[in-house]
């Protein structure tokens, strides 16, 4: 059941989907921002959206101080307000100079006015993160502030793969959209540390299950977009979780696969759906959230494949929607099955709204079944014949039964890269989850 709507007329999940929109045209006009001012001010609207904080602040570190020429304030704007915080002083100046974020105010250590943010009002409680510079210096730093209830290490990650983005488009506008030799390599770092931030650091653990994840780049000195696994609990004994492929590669592609998460876990955190969530109606927000803005128009190659799935330890139910991702496999004692799912078309090769919920399967599991999903990364290696491993992979699988899902995750990964005639030509994201008790009967 969906929430009732709020005082101003609006339902919570236009709300909330108004606000996702927002984040994407905020990504979006850093992506294209050319000038210096004009990225770092779109990553500080950015980065005040991510994290709900209602002042940010941004500058650049010239050897000697950190320095801006304004700060912003959420519904107000910016405000013409020259800041100079010398190395070493000032939250921004230490940044700056360890090339380490900084969490200040209430309920952290940082040790008062020596890490503070003077010149801008209301930032008692900040977070503060370094531009990397590659091998040198930081290029400078990005803050936000002034939010009730203080600041995180989640909200450093989330500020850390921003600040990420906008090191790597300072570089090219710094050069005049040349990078050169030294600074390719600062970017193609810069490129694959940010993928890495937008897996997830390790899989929950939650008592039932066993759950190992694997992920690996497609070759340095390619800038590739946008594989993605993320889970969602908020309940003991179930599981939600999406794995997907933004298409296309580069800094646009790991935008996209930046606000794609984001949208899914508002989705199912926010308030706008029910939990345990469907995973067809977790496709449909998905769908509305991204169909809403220009990177999806007619004229666009862009498209994002993803599967969400849902699992409750309880009775061993596995619901999966599908928008064009590859159909997991599920290793069963009695051999290797692979579901039968009404999968509908990547989200942005058909233009419009999703009018109804994702069409959704039910699968029931046994104790030691384990469900093996995965990109068209590694289903799409070639021998050198021709032939995909998507076609070998049950065979790998036939001895997986109850085996612990890391050992399920590397065997697959070594078999793939004996089988493949060249190189990983895309990135590979691997996802295995293992049922550990038995379930009630269904």
């Amino acid at each position: 059941m969906r929430a009732a709507s709020g005082p101003d007329g609006d339902p919570p999940g236009k709300r909330d989907r108004d606000a996702q929109l927002e984040l994407l045209g905020d990504v979006t006009a850093l992506v294209g921002a050319r000038g210096e001012a004009d990225l770092l001010r779109a990553a500080v609207e950015a980065a005040c959206r991510v994290t709900g904080a209602r002042r940010g602040v941004a500058g650049r570190f010239d050897g000697e101080a950190a320095r801006s020429d304004a700060w912003y304030e959420a519904g107000a704007g910016w405000t013409r307000a020259p800041g100079h915080w010398p190395v070493g002083e000032g939250a921004p100046g230490v940044v700056c100079r360890s090339a380490q974020p900084v969490l200040g105010g209430e309920g952290t250590d940082a040790p008062g006015d020596a890490l503070g943010i003077t010149g801008v009002p209301g930032m008692e409680r900040y977070a503060c993160v370094p531009l990397p510079g590659g091998e040198g210096a930081p290029l400078g730093f990005l803050a936000v502030g002034d939010r009730a209830d203080g600041f995180t290490q989640r909200d450093l990650r989330l500020l850390g793969a921003l600040g990420e983005m906008v090191a790597l488009r300072l570089r090219e506008a710094i050069t005049g959209g040349r990078l050169l030799p030294t600074d390719c390599a600062a970017s193609i770092d810069i490129a694959e540390r940010l993928q890495r931030r937008l897996l997830p650091q390790e899989p929950p653990q939650l008592e039932g299950l066993d759950i190992a994840f694997s992920y690996r780049s497609a070759s340095a000195g390619v800038l590739s977009g946008g594989d993605f696994v993320d889970y969602y609990s908020r309940s003991p004994g179930t599981l939600a979780f999406a794995i997907g492929d933004v298409a296309g590669k580069g800094v646009e592609a790991m935008a996209v696969t930046f606000v794609t998460k984001y949208i899914l876990r508002a989705a199912v955190h926010g308030g706008q759906l029910s939990w345990p969530t469907s995973p067809g109606e977790a496709l449909q927000e998905l769908r509305t959230g991204l169909l809403e803005q220009p990177d999806f128009g007619a004229d666009s190659e862009l498209f994002v494949t993803v599967l969400f799935g849902l699992l409750g330890t309880r009775r061993g139910l596995l619901q999966l929607a599908s928008a064009g991702h590859p159909t997991p496999f599920i290793v069963r004692e009695t051999g290797v099955e692979r579901p039968l799912l009404l999968t509908e078309p990547a989200i942005g090769v058909e233009l419009g709204a999703a009018l109804a919920p994702y069409p959704t399967e039910t699968v029931a599991l046994k104790r030691g079944d384990v469900v093996v999903l995965f990109t068209d990364g590694i289903a799409e290696l070639r021998d050198g014949h021709g032939r995909f491993f998507e076609d070998e992979m049950s065979e790998v699988l036939t001895a997986c039964h109850d085996m612990p899902t890391a050992d399920v995750v590397a065997r697959l990964m070594a078999a793939g890269e004996a089988f493949s005639a060249r190189p990983p030509g895309d990135d590979l994201a691997l996802l295995c989850i293992r049922l550990i008790a038995d379930p009630e009967i269904h």
